[in-house]
């Protein structure tokens, strides 16, 4: 069901379930539209006749015209105030309220006339532009209600004049001025009822009336019910004509049934309401609750007051320990919750069992663990508030529309969760376009948004134009580009003046040609990627401990891009202290590292060091060395091959040729050793 009266401007901007505008918001819309062609007439009118007037004689019979023009023009303007006040108001919910007494009475009142609405929505503020009827920037009803007055467009206004100081004569000029300046800003048709306890010498109007109840003690259910009575009896009396008939049949139904039960919803609120009279202790048990369960700090308290002013109106046993609960279910840690309800605080307002526990369970169905929808929580809590009709189920379809599996899908929003609320036709669609006309193929499309889902945040001309230009200017062909986008599209995503343009000019620093940067950035664009002074520099340094010179270390660079993402520790220092340990010094290491700058990548304990064990069956120590040193390559071969021609060359008693050999492909092998290969190959099959 759709809302009908957040606010004097809120009717008309609610979408209901069916996803349209209610009836009082196309009555508004109508009239600013109204409004604003008569302005512009009534402008272009007044301009020709006082042109006209200059030279015409009959000023007078002229001058009525323009008076009555003027007359026209300043009612357009009025209108035109109202309505583009309703269009534009919304209002803010009342957190705090003044009396206990006020919230009990109309939040019966408001559970009655709108029984399907959150009470809450009633008690409302609004901000206005201050006239001569009211010099404050908010217009405060005490509750407002929308559609329950036949004319659509108006608004019930119910005001309780409990307090004493209403009784006294600056208090009924205070209540008369309020309701001139509720009657300036409402739609037409607008009523306000004023309920006191004795008679006042207020000016009343057709839509303006006062009624005069009994009291009734604080709590006691049964005397607030007849006074509830009392206000329902004045207004079907004063207004009967005027609501509607569905409101007026439904509060007959009260007032007959004289054993009807409290309404249940306004004791709720009425219990949760806060008051200023206690909002101090209230935010003392919040703050102890945020910083004892939480583990907020006061710095991150003050933060979240800041962001969500309602926080101290937030019922801890209702809201705050029932959701942190819920969190803790789910698998977040409570460092976790406080980081949920610090960066996305409007999930206090959403409800478990109505928002909540139906996105996890839709998330699991999705194909994420509860890991995984731990994770998603934790880090896009936003995804609490998303629609799952509207937009969860169309993003995961329309990922698959793309070419990602269903396990892939679930992996993206694992992974990426920000998705979710990315808009299919204004993110979604352009950036996967964009990519197909970058040069990707649909399958390359795919497995970038299965790679890297972060793409399709990015922005079109903020960053994936202006980074495909920057790596054309660098020296990259189309063709490369698209290569670099499909197989790292994280590129994407680097800052040019932050990341890419320093990276290139550190390489150029280093020795690499124009040339050989765009070859490097071509082949392994994950370079762009790395920290100058993480990982750069320190392996420039390492490389230049082995006893390698600025220009051997930018052909390596160039030859083998890769070996500046390979870690010091984990790769490069152990792998020349084995070459060490096998013989060679650190001339000779520094010369295969030279020539053979992938031998950094290989596995020392499945790859170098049983190699080198086989060798050791064939070959001295001194030979080892010599061929390791003059043919580095010899390390790169698959431990099967190297087994096979070292038993070949063992038959034909010629061990030494294994350095010349070892270059030559397998068909020119075979010709060069046919029978025996043959042998060995066949002896090798049936083993």
């Amino acid at each position: 069901m759709g809302s009908k009266g957040k606010a004097f401007g809120q009717a008309e901007i609610v979408v209901d379930a069916s996803g349209e505008r209610s009836k009082a918001g196309k009555r508004f819309v109508q009239l600013t539209q109204l409004s604003l062609a008569g302005m512009r007439f009534w402008a272009w009118a007044w301009a020709v006749l006082c042109f006209l007037l200059c030279g015409r004689p009959d000023r007078v019979k002229i001058a009525r015209e323009i008076l009555v023009l003027r007359v026209a023009t300043k009612s357009c303007f009025v209108l035109l105030k109202t309505c583009c006040f309703l269009e534009a108001v919304k209002g803010r919910p009342r957190t705090t309220h003044r009396s206990y007494a006020e919230v009990e009475l109309l939040s019966g009142l408001a559970e009655l006339l709108m029984p399907g609405e959150p009470i809450g929505e009633l008690f409302r503020d609004f901000p206005v532009e201050p006239s001569d009827a009211w010099g404050s920037r908010w217009l405060c009803p005490d509750i407002t209600a929308f559609g329950v007055l036949k004319e659509e467009d108006a608004a019930l206004f119910v005001e309780y004049d409990g307090h004493p100081r209403h009784y006294e004569e600056q208090g009924q000029e205070a209540d008369e001025r309020k309701t001139e300046a509720l009657l300036e800003y409402a739609p037409p048709g607008s009523c306000i009822l004023r309920v006191g306890h004795s008679a006042r010498d207020l000016r009343r109007t057709w839509n303006s009336k006062q009624v005069v109840v009994d009291t009734w003690p604080a709590g006691q259910e049964r005397s607030l019910m007849h006074v509830v009575r009392e206000v329902v009896q004045a207004l079907l009396g004063d207004w009967g004509d005027v609501l509607r008939k569905d409101v007026c049949e439904h509060l007959c139904t009260f007032v007959e049934t004289e054993a009807s039960p409290g309404p249940h919803q306004a004791s709720k609120f009425t219990s949760e309401a806060v008051f200023t009279g206690d909002v101090e202790t209230k935010k003392t048990n919040v703050i102890a609750f945020l910083e004892q369960e939480l583990k907020f700090s006061k710095k991150g308290i003050r933060a979240l007051a800041r962001k969500f002013p309602r926080i101290w109106g937030i019922s801890i046993e209702g809201k705050l320990k029932p959701l942190a609960a819920w969190f803790t279910e789910v698998g977040l840690s409570p460092t976790q919750v406080a980081k949920v309800v610090a960066g996305f605080p409007r999930v206090l307002g959403y409800s478990i069992d109505g928002n909540l526990k139906p996105t996890v369970g839709w998330l699991e169905d999705v194909g994420l663990s509860r890991e995984q929808v731990a994770k998603v929580v934790a880090g896009f809590p936003a995804v609490l508030g998303c629609s799952i009709e509207a937009n969860l189920k169309p993003t995961v379809a329309w990922l698959e529309d793309v070419g990602l599996s269903r396990q892939q899908a679930a992996k993206v929003v694992a992974g990426f969760p920000a998705v979710l609320g990315c808009s299919i036709d204004d993110n979604l669609k352009p950036t996967v376009a964009w990519l197909g006309e970058s040069g990707l193929s649909r399958v390359q499309v795919a497995k970038v948004v299965a790679r890297h889902p972060a793409v399709l945040s990015y922005s079109i001309d903020g960053n994936l134009k202006p980074t495909v230009a920057w790596l054309e200017d660098v020296g990259l062909s189309r063709k490369q580009v698209s290569k670099v986008v499909a197989t790292h599209p994280q590129v994407l995503g680097y800052s040019i003046d932050g990341n890419l343009k320093p990276t290139v000019a550190w390489l150029e620093d280093v020795g690499l040609s124009r040339e050989q940067v765009a070859k490097v950035v071509a082949t392994h664009p994950q370079v762009l990627g790395y920290s100058i002074d993480g990982n750069l520099k320190p392996t420039l340094a390492c490389l230049e401990a082995v006893g390698l010179s600025r220009k051997q270390v930018a052909e390596v660079v160039a030859g083998f891009p890769q070996v500046l993402g390979l870690s010091i520790d984990g790769s490069l220092k152990p792998t020349v202290a084995w070459l060490e340990d096998v013989g060679l010094s650190r001339q000779q290491v520094s010369k295969v590292v030279s020539n053979k700058p992938q031998v950094f990548g290989y596995s020392i304990e499945n790859n170098l060091s049983r190699k080198h064990i086989l060798l050791q069956q064939f070959f001295s120590k001194e030979d080892i060395c010599s061929m390791i040193v003059y043919l580095p390559p010899m390390l790169g071969l698959s431990y099967t091959r190297l087994l096979h021609r070292l038993k070949v060359l063992q038959e034909y008693d010629c061990l030494c040729k294994l350095a010349r050999v070892m270059a030559l492909t397998d068909a020119k092998f075979t010709r060069r050793f046919p029978c025996i290969v043959s042998r060995h190959c066949a002896s090798e099959i049936i083993s």
